[in-house]
C-alpha cells in the first residue's frame, strides 16, 4: 500500500475517533433518524480507516521482536476497548432486541460513560499504534512473516469475514432501523462464517507445506 493510501486511512480513522466523542458529549436530537445518522456517522470514518488498522495488526503479527510484539498486544486491548466493551454491546444487544426480541440480561440501564471512555480510548489506542507500527516497523522479510498472518490482501477469506463483522457491528448500530440492523446482523454471522473457514482453511496449508 502506498503512503498516501496509509495516510487516509490513518486520517479517516482518527476523524472517526474525534467525531466520535463529539457525538457522546453532545446532546442529541430527539427525531430518531437524524440522532441514527449522527451516531452512525463517525462510525463509517472508521470503518474507512479500519482497512489501514487492521493491515498492520497483521503485518506485524508475523513478528517476533519485541517492538512488534508489544504493539500488537497494545492493539489487541485496542480491539477488546473498541468492540468488547462499547459498541459491538451495544449492536449486539440491537440486534437481539430488534431481530429476536430479546435483551442481553446485563444492558438493562444501557450503555455507561465509563463504557463510552474505555472505547474512545480503544480508537485512540488502536489509531496510535498503527501509526507507531507503519513508522517504525518496516516491512519484513518473506522468512520472518507468520506462514498463517499475512498481509492484509494476501488472506482474502479471513480478510473479508473480519471487515463483514466489522460493518456487522456498525450496521447493528442503527437504533430505529429494523431493515439496517437485519443486514447487520447477517454481516455479522456471515462474517464470523467467513473468518472461521479462512483460519482453517490457513492452518490446513500451513499444515501442508
Amino acid at each position: 500500500m502506498t503512503n498516501l493510501t496509509n495516510t487516509l486511512g490513518l486520517l479517516s480513522w482518527f476523524v472517526g475517533g474525534i467525531l466520535l466523542g463529539l457525538v457522546e458529549i453532545i446532546s442529541l436530537p430527539k427525531d430518531p433518524n437524524y440522532s441514527t445518522l449522527l451516531q452512525i456517522l463517525p462510525l463509517l470514518f472508521l470503518v474507512g480507516g479500519i482497512w489501514f488498522v487492521f493491515s498492520q495488526y497483521q503485518r506485524i503479527g508475523g513478528r517476533t521482536d519485541r517492538i512488534a510484539t508489544r504493539l500488537r498486544m497494545v492493539m489487541t486491548i485496542g480491539w477488546f476497548a473498541l468492540l468488547g466493551v462499547d459498541a459491538g454491546v451495544a449492536s449486539i444487544n440491537n440486534i437481539l432486541t430488534q431481530v429476536f426480541h430479546i435483551q442481553l440480561p446485563y444492558y438493562y440501564q444501557g450503555v455507561s460513560l465509563a463504557q463510552k471512555i474505555v472505547a474512545l480510548a480503544g480508537v485512540f489506542v488502536l489509531g496510535e499504534a498503527s501509526l507507531l507500527a507503519w513508522q517504525r516497523i518496516p516491512e519484513s522479510p518473506g522468512s520472518l512473516e507468520s506462514p498463517i498472518r499475512r498481509d492484509f490482501w494476501e488472506r482474502p477469506v479471513t480478510s473479508l469475514g473480519f471487515v463483514a463483522m466489522i460493518l456487522g457491528v456498525v450496521l447493528g448500530l442503527a437504533q430505529y432501523w429494523y431493515v439496517v440492523i437485519f443486514a447487520g446482523f447477517i454481516l455479522l454471522v456471515s462474517g464470523a462464517l467467513l473468518y472461521l473457514v479462512g483460519v482453517l482453511t490457513e492452518r490446513g496449508l500451513s499444515a501442508s507445506e
